[in-house]
């Protein structure tokens, strides 16, 4: 008896006593997959953490891992700062998987994001309260939930963070790259050889900034063209290191995205504890 289920649009037929016979990774997909039929269909086009995680890509298999794989060295990054420079519209995915990988190793990592400042009541705009003290985040163009803010932007300085993450949502760099303390927070950062990093739509803060001249760099497909206008030699690759600026361009990209940045901030990391080592997995397999 075979049962059938949508998850995302995908219809998937998986035959009970075969999923009883999987491997115990190959089973804990088939699980992922089968916990898809308990959600509602999308209301709106969403990024979904299940699928993305499922769809058999060694990309997917390798966030997979990256997300379920306990680190084996819990100290590995003690010591180390990092600051996750983001505010509302940031993709989900973007920012919990790095804030929960560098923190289950040891760093500390801190939300940092600027102040709510209420707009004119002439453009009609309001926010719930809620918005004080957390952003909202969304799963492409659906809205996820509300991530605390750990540090507000006036409150932090360089000096604070040996990292810096800048991850995407088209709304969180658009709005961020217009905001004057947010593009010298990053420039400072940079300037003062700190790790700066970015993903996805990410880069375009890089722009406002002025890092990007005649850097190595990559981000979302549909950014290539105005990073290139900035000055970027853009390479379309899951991740590109130049010095100390790390880009990526998409979701699936973070193993090898959180492996450069781990790397850098503990140079001596053996291979297998770098996130790296999931997609070499995946591919292996």
């Amino acid at each position: 008896m075979k049962t059938q289920f949508l998850l995302a649009g995908l219809l998937l037929a998986l035959p009970v006593a075969h999923v009883r016979a999987q491997s115990p990774a190959a089973r804990a997909v088939s699980e992922l997959q089968r916990a898809g039929q308990y959600e509602a269909p999308p209301t709106a086009p969403r990024l979904s953490t299940a699928q993305i995680m499922t769809a058999g890509a060694p990309e997917n298999e390798a966030l997979r891992r990256l997300m379920l794989d306990k680190p084996s060295d819990a100290r590995l990054l003690a010591g180390k700062r990092v600051a996750i420079l983001a505010t509302d519209g940031v993709e989900e995915i973007e920012l919990t998987v790095p804030y929960k990988y560098l923190e289950e190793r040891g760093a500390t990592v801190h939300l940092v994001s600027p102040r709510l400042e209420p707009m004119p009541a002439k453009y009609g705009v309001q926010m719930p309260a809620m918005r004080q003290t957390h952003i909202l985040t969304i799963r492409f163009m659906e809205n996820a939930g509300w991530f605390k803010i750990d540090k507000f932007l006036d409150e932090v300085t360089p000096a604070s963070y040996d990292a810096l993450i800048v991850p995407g949502g088209a709304w969180n760099p658009d709005t961020l790259r217009h905001t004057p303390a947010a593009v010298r927070f990053v420039r400072e950062m940079y300037g003062a050889g700190k790790l700066t990093t970015a993903i996805c739509h990410g880069p375009q803060v890089l722009i406002n900034a002025g890092v990007l001249r005649g850097r190595r760099a990559t981000g979302f497909w549909n950014i290539q063209i105005d990073m290139t206008n900035a000055g970027a030699q853009v390479v379309d690759e899951a991740v590109v290191v130049d010095g100390h600026l790390i880009t990526s361009r998409f979701p699936y990209d973070l193993p090898q995205y959180l492996g450069a940045i781990t790397r850098a901030l503990a140079p001596s990391t053996p291979a297998s504890q770098s996130g790296q080592t999931a997609l070499s997995r995946a591919v292996a397999r």
